[in-house]
């Protein structure tokens, strides 16, 4: 009977144990999704970050005067002699044609190309189209 008694302990410990560790199945490693990589965003702009009198020529004024021509009025060009034989000699001449353009000109205020951008344009201007 001392057998018996020592099975059935032995029987409990086995039984036990493979309670209190659980079983020891084998189960296959989990795989993960693919990790995708994203660009990474461009660095915010800067409000006022300065333009220069090309960028702000091509922007605002290429379209009607490719080249320093103009394809509205052939004889107002931007060109030192056009603008010499129409008394436009400095920066602040071309601002105020800008400003207040003769027939056939888009008139550029203020709000659509303030005054420090229109300065750089006729800088541009003067500098460009010898």
């Amino acid at each position: 009977m001392q057998n018996l008694s020592v099975l059935r302990w032995g029987a409990l410990l086995v039984f036990g144990g493979a309670l209190l560790g659980g079983c020891k199945k084998e189960t296959p490693p989990k795989t993960e999704a693919p990790q995708t990589m994203t660009a990474p965003l461009p660095a915010p702009s800067q409000p006022e970050q300065a333009k220069t009198g090309e960028a702000l020529f091509k922007q605002h004024c290429a379209v009607c005067h490719p080249d320093g021509g103009n394809i509205v009025k052939p004889e107002y060009t931007l060109h030192a002699k056009s603008l010499t034989k129409h008394k436009i000699t400095k920066p602040e001449d071309i601002v105020k044609v800008m400003r207040n353009p003769e027939q056939g000109m888009t008139r550029f205020d203020e709000t659509a190309i303030p005054d420090k951008d229109a300065a750089e344009i006729a800088r541009y201007i003067l500098d460009t189209f010898k």
